[in-house]
């Protein structure tokens, strides 16, 4: 290798290392997350670190708001990238916050026990792997050291291994840091799966239950078909008979019911306005900056809520919530400019970089409903009465805000937005895609009713532009406004206010939960642990909060206290045990007639019966396995049991399975092959072992969980 050669290949080297530099420091952070997650089957995430907040505790341990917030910012950013710059909806976010959480206090609980077990790791293992074993670096690392066709390349690794440059020394401290964690991780693996066996029985049904096929005829009598009640009489006697034989069916755990206020901490007109101002800023700044030298790219970047595209957009991708958004780029040539605008995904500013022409078509249209009702030719005459005035010069716009029974034509004058192929019901797509533009047709009829549509444009345009995007969220101040309005309004209830009095003068919904036990739901909080405990823990009319929940602040108070045992047989003869004693009449009833069905096949023709049992759903499953059940009847365990134990021409008794009784014949099944089960046994009881170690894992770190003492003040600091 060349003098120059060397240079070139130290300084690619060197700024894959600078570029790797934000990747391998996340990957710090989350050491675990490499054998734990992808290898284990585990979620576990998190950081130490940050201000001393207290967030929460594990054990004593904290864990601060500051490591939370970072940790949640981050999966953020990172599903926002896998979105294509999509941002999360309420309900996924609500979900990566429990994930979040559930990630530090796992993280918490390992590291507690690592420690207790007193595993370690030495310099020595490694430099191991670093300067011996390369081969064995988890793929975060070796990525750094690809050549263009995806192989490792030992001479790059070797030549940063020598480099003593400031940011060579950090790169691989940081690396011996993550190796000592993912060595950490698989020392406590093999502590947690030491006792991890796979018998050759667990081998042999895996094969069976994988490999062994069967063929077979069936009659299924469903017990949801069996809809004449009448002749189900269930009496108070064989209420009561049930009710005292299967009490454990009926148990009532402890359980606590509050009335509750949420004060909405959502976005107001003063955090548009505040955010409009912001981004009228930045419209001169996007019209100035340059794409030539990065810095439109860096301005996108370091202002939108979505990084910045390179590719072309289809009409399609930029979607209804981008209205405005493409009534800007479809009129605009390259290089222009948008002012701000405000579309439903929130405000934006938009420069044209590029148009070309693609293949597929998207049409612009509007278009005004009449549904069926109760009367089609009386939807249909005023349709057509609509469509006469339309075309006679009518404004479309008035007509659709008027008279369409689509709910958002009020607001939007009928506007559908662009759309191609795939978007609407056919008949509605077909008229829309073979009209000019300036038609109105119609009328056409869907399932939704009749329409009238109007053309309005039509393009094969696909664009390349810079977007800052910012949708409008609740700022600090609309945040802190609603946590001081909850706590007034708990601190007036503490002093003496009748709660119900007080929603009521405050026009604000009072609202009542069921009936929550440990591990419940509260109803806008989740799996709020210190709630259900506080409700647990304490009297009746005792006060909790400000608690954060979705949607904003709120102050519950304890209605009602339950006790274990029991639940009371006059409280729920009729919703309990009545059903349950009606099911178990239904399914007696259906085994009288598949006795009765079994009893009439002859040579095993079970399908002669059709005319015979209209009631009764014949079929035939063909090729099924245990591991690949019928997709019509499901895995209906006792059904499959049954006919894997028969021989060929053999008709079943009738079968007891859980949505109903079976008569199956069978028609064929495959022999058990000897020689293939000793060519798939290494793999399968590979596969197996790893399953059983991951529920090890699982297992364990819910019993780590469960004996936990966790504090979770997530309520009071978000």
């Amino acid at each position: 290798m060349t003098t120059k050669q060397k240079s070139t290949h130290g300084t690619g080297v060197m700024n894959k290392m600078r570029d790797s530099m934000p990747y391998i420091i996340v990957f710090l952070i989350i050491a675990f997350v490499g054998l734990i997650v992808f290898e284990w089957g585990m979620n576990y995430l998190g950081m130490r670190g940050g201000d001393r907040t207290v967030f929460g505790k594990v054990n004593g341990e904290e864990i601060t708001y500051q490591e939370y917030e970072k940790m949640l910012q981050q999966q953020l950013e990172n599903m926002r990238q896998q979105s294509g710059g999509k941002d999360v909806d309420d309900a996924t976010l609500e979900q990566l916050k429990e994930q979040v959480w559930n990630s530090l206090v796992q993280q918490t609980l390992t590291k507690q026990e690592i420690a207790r077990l007193g595993i370690t790791v030495s310099d020595n293992e490694i430099l191991e792997v670093i300067y011996k074993n390369p081969e064995q670096l988890p793929e975060a690392i070796k990525k750094n050291f690809m050549d263009s066709t995806g192989v490792f390349n030992a001479d790059f690794y070797q030549q940063a291994l020598g480099m003593k440059t400031k940011e060579a020394t950090q790169f691989w401290n940081q690396v011996e840091a993550y190796m000592r964690e993912v060595i950490l991780s698989d020392k406590l693996q093999t502590y947690i799966t030491a006792s991890v066996i796979v018998t050759e029985n667990d081998v042999l049904q895996k094969y069976k239950d994988d490999n062994i096929k069967a063929s077979f005829k069936y009659a299924f009598l469903d017990v949801n078909s069996v809809t004449d009640t009448t002749q189900f009489l269930v009496s108070e006697e064989d209420m009561k008979s049930y009710f005292n034989e299967h009490k454990d069916e009926f148990k009532q755990e402890e359980a606590v019911k509050f009335k509750y206020v949420v004060f909405s901490d959502a976005s107001t007109l003063d955090d548009t306005n505040s955010l409009k101002k912001q981004m009228e800023f930045l419209v001169k700044d996007v019209k100035n900056a340059k794409l030539e030298d990065s810095t439109l790219i860096k301005l996108v970047n370091d202002n939108s809520s979505a990084p910045f595209k390179a590719d072309f957009q289809k009409p399609s991708q930029i979607g209804a919530a981008g209205k405005n958004a493409l009534n800007f780029l479809f009129s605009s040539k390259p290089g222009e400019t948008s002012g701000l605008l405000m579309d439903q995904d929130g405000f934006k500013i938009l420069r044209l970089l590029e148009v070309k022409e693609g293949e597929d078509t998207y049409v612009n249209a509007a278009h005004i409903l009449i549904n069926f009702g109760t009367d089609t030719a009386a939807a249909k005459k005023q349709i057509e009465d609509i469509l006469k005035r339309a075309k006679s010069g009518e404004s479309f716009d008035k007509l659709a805000a008027e008279l369409s029974q689509d709910p958002s034509a009020k607001q939007n004058s009928g506007d559908l937005g662009w759309f191609t192929k795939g978007a609407m019901v056919k008949e509605f797509e077909d008229a829309a895609m073979n009209g000019k533009v300036g038609d109105i047709v119609g009328p056409v009829k869907t399932q939704f009713g009749w329409h009238i549509i109007k053309i309005k444009d039509r393009s094969k345009k696909e664009f390349k532009f810079a977007e800052i995007k910012k949708p409008v969220t609740a700022g600090q101040r609309t945040k802190d406004i609603a946590r001081k309005k909850a706590q007034e309004f708990l601190s007036d209830v503490e002093s003496g206010a009748i709660i119900d009095s007080l929603a009521k003068n405050m026009m604000m919904p009072l609202l009542s939960t069921p009936e929550i036990s440990k591990g419940g739901f509260v109803p806008g909080a989740g799996q709020n642990k210190n709630i259900i405990e506080f409700g647990l823990t304490n009297k009746k009319s005792k006060l909790y909060g400000p608690a954060k929940v979705q949607g904003g602040f709120a102050v519950y108070m304890i209605t009602d206290k339950i006790a274990e045992g029991s639940k009371n047989y006059d409280s729920i003869k009729i919703s309990l045990v009545k059903p349950k004693v009606a099911q178990i009449k239904k399914f007696a009833y259906l085994q009288k007639i598949a006795a009765d069905l079994r009893s009439k096949i002859t040579g095993g023709d079970i399908l002669a019966l059709q005319t015979l049992f209209p009631q009764v759903a014949f079929g035939t499953a063909d090729s099924v396995s245990i591991s690949k059940p019928d997709p019509k009847l499901g895995m209906d365990y006792p059904l499959y049991n049954a006919v894997f134990s028969m021989q060929s021409g053999e008709v079943s008794t009738p079968v007891k399975g859980t949505r109903g009784y079976y008569v199956a014949v069978l028609n064929w099944i495959t022999p058990f092959d000897q020689n293939d089960y000793i060519v798939k046994q290494t793999d399968i009881r590979k596969q197996l072992l790893g399953t059983k170690k991951q529920q090890a894992v699982q297992e364990w770190m819910t019993n780590l969980t469960n004996n936990a003492k966790i504090e979770d003040h997530r309520d009071k600091y978000l």
